[in-house]
């Protein structure tokens, strides 16, 4: 017969060690292949996105979450679907939520830029604050969009526009 009390005790100290560890953010590295990762919810990184139609035409996709490498295939392809959208007359890019921007973000933003203009659609951008404005300030591309404080911004113009 075998006991592993004095096992069972220092597992349960080792829970509740990782626990509090997990509650104050850490990331915490599994004890078993099977056991999840603890810490910052990946939830919060990943890119989120959410298409609005505020008017007949006019598409506006909001951003949350982390554009790197990894998320641009995804966005581009979606921006490429609203493009080829039978009636679209303007596009908002609602990037005032997006918490990590690199050059592949960037990089997306420009081929963007250039399927509207040959399709002469113009595309707002929302900055915000956060990374994407500073990634434009810093590559001296604030000029290069059409950008607007707010979405609401944005789409009172493209009202006004037609």
């Amino acid at each position: 017969m075998r006991t592993d009390s004095g096992n069972s005790e220092l597992a349960g100290d080792q829970r509740r060690v990782r626990s509090t560890a997990a509650q104050r953010g850490a990331i915490v590295a599994p004890r078993e292949a099977s056991e999840p990762i603890t810490g910052s919810p990946a939830h919060t990184r990943a890119l989120r996105l959410s298409v609005l139609r505020p008017d007949p035409g006019v598409v506006v996709v909001r951003m949350r979450g982390e554009i790197d490498l990894a998320a641009v295939p995804r966005l581009t392809e979606l921006i490429r679907q609203r493009l080829t959208a039978a009636v679209l007359r303007a596009i908002v890019l609602d990037l005032s939520e997006v918490t990590f921007f690199n050059t592949a973000g960037l990089d997306m933003l420009l081929h963007a830029q250039r399927r509207t203009e040959c399709k002469q659609i113009p595309m707002f951008v929302v900055l915000g604050t956060g990374p994407v404005a500073r990634m434009m300030r810093l590559t001296g591309l604030t000029d290069r969009f059409i950008s607007r404080e707010t979405t609401a911004e944005a789409v009172t113009e493209l009202r006004r526009r037609c």
